[in-house]
């Protein structure tokens, strides 16, 4: 079997159990705050600053684990990732402080990196024509451990307790990280050939129209996602007065479920028309639907439509992927990876934020069509920003701008 196939499949299985593990504990962590002796009036304050402190590390440090991926190998960067992972879930299981959870939150989103960087590696050590498709079953592995991960995560809250529910999850981020270590080579190490700080690979990222593009694409897919789930358990009963109880969290699964299930042809279809096109049905499609969305009241309409919502939002992941692929020279590729994620936590972290404004001041339904409207004014800006992109196989980055946008 080819070295970058096995790859593939040891990747996307540890990036599976990763995302298992993430998301087996966000569902119960506001609830195990509860035993940590937090009061109730301040509950919902510790909540916020924790995600808040995770995702506002993340923004900063993804693209440095990157930068350091680009100069050391994404294999290294993918097992630091995943050893500290899995320590930090393990402090968390004997935390007795809410000050001691938000530190370890900090540093979970201060040292993480083991999806982007488990992606530039797939993206840097197969061959071209084949790495697209391999990035897309990749997304679509993250995408089943979006799904399976909360389940499993209520269930074993319940079986074996929050604290122990935490063991299993580090356990298995560790057994990951070292299946990685023992069977996942990386061959193709890219060389950074100008040393350059962190801001200024943010300057560089913003002045590439392609990576600038795939910044703004992920910044959507992450605003109108982290816009509608947080009221979806209480936007869902309103519809028709007859919602079951467990309608919820059915219309919750049908975003990854919809990923999972179309990402893969997404790509596929995008090898054939570009990827460009792609992601402007992707947000063409899913900004009509956020709009409907707002205007429809029978609760299994609303399902169908929420769904093929996921299915059009579900184009711009691989297609982001593979444009970083097929795009992004190899010397800037994990940094690119790591802006990508950076783009994906900033949309997610302002979301909430602004989507809890406009349901307080418009309704709930005001926030679907809050969130269509993100994702039509980001296809007008995609289209112009896709207008500068290079005609040549690799957009330039850093020091090779200049030579190759003139040319």
């Amino acid at each position: 079997m080819a070295y970058y196939r096995r790859n593939l499949y040891v990747l996307s299985a540890t990036i599976f159990l990763t995302c298992v593990s993430w998301n087996q504990i966000i569902p119960f962590l506001p609830l195990f705050m509860r035993d940590l002796n937090v009061a109730p009036n301040e509950l919902l304050d510790w909540v916020g600053i924790i995600f808040a402190l995770q995702s506002g590390a993340s923004i900063v440090a993804l693209p440095f684990w990157g930068k350091l991926g680009d100069k050391y190998g994404r294999k290294p960067m993918a097992v630091r990732a995943g050893f500290c992972l899995g320590m930090i879930y393990l402090g968390m299981s004997v935390c007795s402080t809410p000050f001691q959870l938000a530190i370890l939150r900090f540093l979970n989103g201060a040292l993480t990196g083991f999806i982007p960087s488990s992606m530039a590696l797939i993206a840097t050590n197969t061959p071209e024509d084949k790495a697209p498709r391999y990035i897309a079953i990749a997304q679509t592995a993250s995408a089943a451990g979006l799904i399976i991960g909360p389940l499993i995560g209520v269930g074993l809250a319940s079986w074996v307790g929050y604290r122990h529910s935490m063991h299993i999850s580090g356990a298995a981020v560790l057994l990951c990280t070292l299946l990685v270590l023992v069977v996942v080579k990386e061959q193709n190490k890219a060389t950074i050939s100008e040393e350059t700080g962190l801001l200024q690979d943010f300057v560089i990222s913003l002045s590439s129209r392609v990576l600038s593009s795939v910044m703004l694409t992920v910044m959507v897919y992450g605003i109108y996602v982290a816009g509608v789930t947080p009221i979806l358990s209480l936007y869902v009963p309103q519809l028709g007065g007859r919602a079951p109880y467990w309608m919820s969290g059915f219309v919750f699964s049908l975003l990854p479920l919809a990923f999972m299930s179309t990402a893969y042809l997404w790509s596929c279809l995008g090898r054939t028309i570009g990827y460009d096109t792609i992601i402007k049905w992707g947000l063409m499609g899913s900004a009509a639907c956020g709009v409907l969305l707002a205007y429809i009241h029978n609760v299994w309409v609303f399902s169908v439509i929420f769904f093929f919502a996921g299915v059009f939002l579900a184009a711009l992941n691989p297609a982001t992927g593979a444009i970083i692929c097929t795009k992004i020279g190899e010397h800037f590729r994990g940094r690119a990876y790591g802006m990508q994620s950076s783009a994906n936590m900033i949309g997610s972290l302002i979301a909430p934020l602004i989507a809890a404004r406009v349901g307080r001041e418009f309704g709930l339904p005001a926030v679907f069509a809050f969130v269509g409207i993100t994702a039509f004014v980001g296809l007008i800006i995609f289209a112009l920003l896709r207008l500068g992109w290079s005609d040549d196989c690799w957009e330039p980055v850093g020091n090779e701008i200049p030579n190759n946008e003139s040319s």
